[in-house]
């Protein structure tokens, strides 16, 4: 684009923008030609030779386009803008540069969200993180107490052999109280106290047997609660090693976002 296609289109632009701008183009020695808002004055008038200090001088010195923001306790017009310079050539050569200036409380909006974003998504990533530790704790004790609820499991198993051995000695010591009072029934009066004896043994046998069957069924009822127990902890450890690798997808994303927030600033700092 050179210098009269620039002019040709200046009064154009405001409409490209949906917000008040000030252009300004000028050639390799003065300015040539202004649309100035009256909130974007920056001091430059047609005419006038190009001032040293402005971001048009710079642009055509350096021969780029250049987009600055100038902070109003750097600038000399006493308002903050954001100036953006674009070289103009005509057939390969340098004829001079038209600034697009606009306001720059967008750029401090987009900041100022991206100061705010970053800092929410800073402590979300931290609670995340903590989360994440909480949840792999959790399915490291549920894990724990899997191992232990086995153990149980094991421990009632030893207890109801036991029981069922007693059962069976019970059983036998009743058979041998009751061969007792038959051997002592024929004895006589000579048996008389063998009898006593034998029927003490065998009340003993029957309430072992009796105790055996009562032990045998607590256990069995342990061994259901237990196992339904169990089932309730491998669920509570399948939920919180998904819970747990959630969390990381959720801590790299905010990560993610953290870097999009860091972006945002650079953007609107320009």
């Amino acid at each position: 684009m050179n210098i009269e296609q620039a002019i040709t289109l200046a009064p154009l632009m405001q409409d490209l923008y949906d917000e008040d701008i000030t252009v300004v183009i000028s050639n390799t020695q003065t300015v040539v030609f202004e649309i100035i808002h009256e909130n974007l004055n920056i001091g430059s008038h047609k005419g006038e030779p190009l001032n040293e200090k402005t971001v048009s001088y710079r642009c055509m010195k350096e021969g780029k386009r250049l987009v600055v923001r100038i902070p109003i306790d750097k600038s000399q017009f006493k308002i903050s803008y954001v100036a953006i310079a674009n070289p103009l050539w005509n057939n390969g050569e340098f004829e001079g540069v038209i600034t697009v200036v606009i306001s720059d409380k967008r750029y401090d909006a987009l900041k100022k969200i991206g100061e705010d974003l970053s800092v929410l998504v800073k402590r979300s990533h931290a609670s995340s993180e903590e989360l994440s530790a909480s949840s792999e704790e959790l399915a490291g004790t549920a894990s724990s107490m899997e191992n232990s609820t086995k153990d149980t499991m094991h421990g009632l198993d030893k207890i109801n052999r036991i029981s069922q051995d007693i059962h069976r000695i019970s059983t036998q010591t009743s058979i041998l109280g009751l061969n007792a009072s038959i051997e002592a029934a024929r004895a006589g009066d000579k048996g008389r106290g063998f009898a006593v004896v034998a029927d003490e043994v065998r009340k003993l046998s029957e309430g072992a047997k009796q105790s055996a069957l009562a032990i045998s069924k607590d256990i069995t009822d342990v061994n259901i609660r237990v196992s339904s127990l169990i089932d309730c902890i491998k669920q509570l450890a399948f939920v919180s090693e998904n819970q747990a690798c959630d969390i990381i997808k959720l801590t790299q994303s905010l990560g993610e976002i953290s870097l999009m927030a860091e972006e945002l600033v650079i953007q609107g700092d320009v």
